[in-house]
């Protein structure tokens, strides 16, 4: 019998090497390509910082540090300091960026259709609040 956190770890290295296979072509990691796209589904007149990429991918602050860091390098990113509070900046995307968002994008979105394809879009939508649900407890 195959143990649950085996199976979810063999299906997250097949996802995670499709992901990172692709994000070199576009001269990209893998993080780097999801902050792109989820950077690029918040409307622009709300301010990102940080603390909320931290939160949404689960990830620590130096991981977070030094993803945007090698993001700012390659111009993919500004950092503007917060009106409100200097010590936070407005992570928002480069036109640059903004040009690979939509492979990014299309990308991401036809491998969740191939997802759908395969579970069905009932047993898709099950399986993220089941995921969801996991991790929140543990």
């Amino acid at each position: 019998m195959k143990r649950f956190g085996v199976a979810l770890q063999r299906t997250q290295n097949v996802l995670h090497r499709e992901l990172d296979q692709y994000a070199r072509t576009l001269d990209l990691t893998d993080n780097q390509m999801s902050i792109i796209a989820y950077l690029s589904s918040i409307p622009q007149d709300k301010p990102i910082y940080q603390k909320n990429i931290e939160t949404e991918f689960n990830i620590r602050k130096s991981t977070a540090t030094n993803i945007l860091r090698l993001m700012e390098q390659k111009q993919l990113i500004i950092r503007t300091p917060s009106k409100q509070d200097s010590r936070l900046k407005k992570i928002s995307l480069t036109p640059k960026a903004h040009k690979i968002e939509i492979k990014v994008n299309s990308f991401l979105d036809d491998s969740e259709k191939r997802i759908e394809e395969i579970l069905g879009k009932e047993e898709k939508q099950e399986l993220i609040k089941g995921l969801s649900k996991l991790e929140q407890l543990l």
